[in-house]
């Protein structure tokens, strides 16, 4: 047993470090692309990077719907959401400053949090015996959203905001860091959950710790590490659209998908987690408008996670 947990002392900070790396890889390929054919970088984050990071989330749910597991299904939307907005620009905040975001940023925002109040209907009106429902006309009705969101971010987009930045990677090569980048911080992730969950155990940590902190977390290493990495750069566009993006196609694309591949029923106590997330969202909205507020986002938000994390752990006892 020593030997096991000399292994994944050792393993777990390499596969860290490794998604960490991977992230500023897959940040720099993405900023290239941006540059090299005058995509704007809103259009990059909230698609190339939010899709990229979030694809884990894809194979996950689709398994769990398939094997008629929707507590899973809406438990890792709605916590990988958390996640994003807790430790992704939280973090991000407290590694630089952020000026008063652009409407679409905003816009974009406001559209996950639509989506999440959706959800939260949803559940108090299909709870029955404590199980609630998503319905095939209610998937579609998220997928629609999803594909509005799509078309108005591809043609309303003009790259006005984009910083200066002196980009010298060839177009081939900024690609290659994009795709090698996003799939080593997937496997990379994946492994960094797997150890952490087997170290836990192995020291006698409750899973419930270790589902409210390292599961949770780890599931989105690659958003979290990608708005470091682009914090570290001072892009950020990149990071708002990473996590804005991110939201949408947590709770609009995968959860619609989910839902039309198979109505599935979950349990109706998740409406916490879905009311807590829409209250995180809340703050965000105020940290992107306001001022005041805007010069403690970092800390605003990382307190928030915790508080989800504790409330969790809590609860499991």
């Amino acid at each position: 047993m020593s030997d096991s947990i000399l292994f994944l002392a050792i393993a777990l900070p390499i596969c860290l470090g490794i998604v960490v790396v991977s992230a500023g890889f897959f940040v720099k390929g993405a900023v290239a692309i941006a540059h090299r054919l005058s995509v704007p970088e809103f259009i990059v984050g909230s698609v190339i990077v939010a899709v990229g990071t979030s694809a884990p989330e894809v194979a996950i749910n689709v398994s769990a719907v398939l094997g008629e597991a929707g507590d899973i299904v809406i438990s890792n939307i709605i916590g990988s959401n958390i996640v994003n907005v807790g430790l992704g620009i939280g973090i991000a905040g407290m590694l630089m400053r952020f000026e008063k975001a652009r409407p679409e940023y905003t816009k974009t925002v406001i559209l996950g949090l639509f989506g999440a109040i959706a959800l939260l209907i949803n559940t108090f009106v299909t709870t029955n015996l404590s199980l609630a429902s998503v319905s095939a006309p209610f998937a579609w009705g998220l997928l629609a959203a999803f594909a509005y969101f799509m078309y108005r971010t591809l043609t309303t987009s003009d790259g006005e905001d984009d910083e200066d930045f002196d980009v010298n990677t060839p177009l081939a090569l900024a690609i290659l860091l994009v795709v090698g980048g996003a799939a080593a911080m997937a496997f990379f992730s994946d492994l960094a959950v797997e150890y952490a969950v087997n170290l836990s155990q192995f020291i006698g940590i409750p899973e419930a710790v270790i589902g409210a902190t390292v599961i949770a977390a780890g599931g989105s290493l690659p958003e979290v590490s990608s708005c470091i990495a682009a914090a570290r750069i001072k892009r950020p566009n990149l990071i708002l659209g990473n996590i804005a993006g991110s939201q949408i196609f947590n709770i609009l694309g995968i959860l619609g998908l989910s839902g039309v591949i198979s109505s599935f029923t979950y349990r109706g106590y998740l409406w916490v987690d879905i009311a807590i997330l829409i209250a995180m969202t809340l703050i965000l909205l105020l940290c992107m408008t306001r001022p005041g507020p805007r010069r403690f986002k970092g800390p605003l938000l990382v307190a928030s996670y915790s508080a989800y994390a504790a409330y969790l752990i809590i609860i499991a006892l």
